[in-house]
């Protein structure tokens, strides 16, 4: 029985804490099947790996962001816990209090799948990065060493997101092949310079040229970059920053391109969400891509990217959409009838994630001309109009006119603008045509150029050089038409990345990273002594949520937020089958008391 116990908890801590590829202590002789030995022994063998590493990528922006049996799309926590978002699902399946709802024991709910997936990440990662040297078949050392390069790039991007979620986490540096309970905590800060050297090596080595959905230099020098900004070390991340830019044939598209490239009516930002031009060779500006193409052998979502589903208000809820004349005033029913078009182009919406007044509103006070805001890129409530006919209980009186907020009872989830461009995926939609979609197929961009701008814009404004800042960030805007600043602040490229990388960057680590900075840096009487008390993220939440600001009250629960949530909670199951070691929690949640020093802790690591 103690076996059988030691080997359960061992492979709990392999499934929570590491994701272990092998959590068992007996050895089967290999005969005819693959096994890692006969396998990762040449770069077609590690190939396999590196594809389950870049799916694995993939797995945060597609699908139904539900809690269902298959759900993805975790990346929604990235915006709901940030100043652009809130989760607009009912409390019964979203956090709205994180005082109450967010814990150590939590497991309802999909932010504990950046835990796992992050997890599996470094593992997979790990199995390349420790069998990449030790394979006898390689062509070349120029093979090897692109294989090596490239497992550090999939462990580099997991724990530089983990570190800005979970803060202070084990660092698990090669593949683990059995039981392991005597994990460690290990600080953010040595974690980030261990993945800061590993991408200095893996920009050596990466290709420069690489298929549509693999890791090219270019990606490397992205990531390192984003490394560097959390690191402090601001010059480097203007290099490479700037070698990405310069280097690798790249460059932000500013002419009309793609399937509707002869549509006049379409504008070259539209261009670049266009399922179909994601990929294409003719578009310069996507530097990493995660493909999704409908059919394709692997794709993470089956059922499509469920975009509608998750980002689109629930306009449909006829009982709480009415008329002026008090009948219900939307349907979803599936069928061709009058009315159905606005069922098509919007879907069966859900409102997972409900857009903040100031991703709304603020972000494009004074805007002109600028693309993102037109009615081909951003979709406004007020085009959402009553869809029921009157042969199905609606009024004649108001069919096919704009929707009356005034007569919505539910105006938080059934009423509100998001960016269209980015959200109606059309295309081989599995619940198209008289059916009910809920959004179809799409590349998505991991890494676009654009950013690279934006990041390099953040450098110089660190280290005070405002004036290259500022033509960095207008360098994106007169893309767009939108009218050129005369000097940035760090909160007006925030706004920029707000405008531009909806859908596409990671919104919560990006405000954490700034938190650490300035709480490293002393700015504003911030400090790491008190980090999870008094904090640049929190402030900044209370500043621009208006929903946690306010602490907004719906259906039966309030958003609530507290400093400490800068930081998600370790799960309890991780920590306490990892019986021989130390996985510390963070501060504010259950088990904080526990906590060995990270300064201790990290003298066992170094030993």
């Amino acid at each position: 029985m103690k076996t059988k116990k030691y080997i359960l908890k061992g492979l709990a801590t392999c499934l929570i804490a590491a994701g272990l590829s092998a959590c068992v202590d007996l050895e089967p002789k290999a005969m005819s099947f693959l096994t890692p030995e006969n396998t990762f022994v040449d770069k077609a063998g590690l190939e396999t790996m590196l594809r389950l590493c870049r799916k694995q990528m993939n797995f945060e922006w597609f699908g139904d962001a539900f809690n269902s049996g298959n759900c993805e799309t975790y990346s929604v926590y990235e915006y709901a816990w940030s100043d652009l978002a809130v989760m607009g699902g009912p409390e019964t399946k979203e956090i709205h209090n994180m005082v109450t709802q967010l814990t150590p024991t939590t497991n309802m709910y999909l932010h504990l799948r950046y835990w796992v997936f992050g997890w599996n990440g470094i593992k997979y990662a790990n199995t390349v990065i420790t069998r990449a040297p030790e394979a006898d078949g390689m062509a070349s050392e120029e093979d090897r060493n692109a294989c090596l390069a490239e497992g550090y790039f999939h462990r580099a991007y997991w724990y530089y997101l983990l570190t800005n979620q979970f803060g202070d986490i084990p660092w698990i540096g090669e593949e683990i092949t059995g039981a392991k309970l005597d994990f460690n905590t290990v600080s953010r800060k040595t974690i980030l310079a261990n993945i800061k050297k590993d991408m200095e090596y893996a920009i050596q080595w990466l290709p420069k040229d690489v298929i549509r959905g693999a890791v090219s230099r270019a990606a490397g020098e992205h990531l390192l970059a984003k490394i560097c900004l959390a690191t402090g070390d601001f010059q480097q991340a203007v290099d490479a920053t700037t070698r990405c830019i310069n280097d690798y044939g790249l460059h932000l598209m500013t002419e009309r391109f793609g399937i509707n490239a002869d549509d006049k009516s379409k504008d070259v930002y539209n261009d670049l969400f266009q399922e179909e031009n994601i990929s294409i060779v003719e578009n310069k500006e996507g530097i990493m891509i995660g493909q999704e193409i409908y059919g394709l052998d692997g794709c993470s979502s089956p059922s499509g990217s469920k975009r509608k589903r998750n980002f689109v208000p629930q306009w449909h809820a006829g009982s709480k959409v009415k008329t002026p004349d008090g009948k219900n005033g939307t349907t979803d029913a599936s069928g061709i009838y009058d009315g159905y078009e606005q069922l098509e182009e919007l879907g069966r919406g859900l409102a997972k994630i409900r857009p903040t007044n100031y991703a709304q509103y603020e972000l494009w006070k004074d805007c002109g001309d600028d693309m993102r805001h037109n009615s081909n890129n951003w979709f406004d409530k007020s085009r959402i109009k009553y869809n029921l006919p009157a042969s199905k209980g609606g009024s004649s009186k108001y069919f096919g006119q704009p929707v009356d907020p005034a007569y919505c009872t539910d105006t938080m989830r059934c009423y509100f603008s998001f960016p269209i461009v980015k959200v109606l995926i059309d295309k081989d939609d599995p619940n198209a045509g008289g059916k009910v979609p809920v959004g179809g197929f799409t590349d998505q961009y991991i890494f676009r150029l654009a950013e690279t701008y934006l990041n390099r814009a953040e450098a110089y404004w660190w280290l005070g050089k405002n004036d290259l800042a500022t033509e960095d960030v207008n360098t994106i805007r007169r893309r767009v038409n939108a009218p050129e600043l005369s000097s940035v602040t760090l909160e007006d490229i925030l706004d920029e990345r707000a405008r531009e990388l909806f859908l596409e960057d990671h919104r919560k680590s990006e405000l954490t990273r700034i938190a650490f900075l300035k709480a490293e840096k002393g700015i504003d009487g911030y400090s790491l002594d008190n980090f999870s008390e008094k904090n640049w993220y929190y402030d900044r939440i209370m500043e621009k949520n208006n929903f946690f600001a306010t602490e907004y009250y719906y259906s039966t629960n309030a958003f609530i937020m507290k400093p400490y949530h800068v930081l998600w909670p370790v799960p309890r199951n991780a920590i306490e089958s990892n019986t021989q070691g130390r996985i510390n929690q963070n501060y504010g949640y259950d088990g904080y008391e526990d906590n060995i020093p990270v300064e201790e802790l990290e003298k066992r690591y170094n030993n």
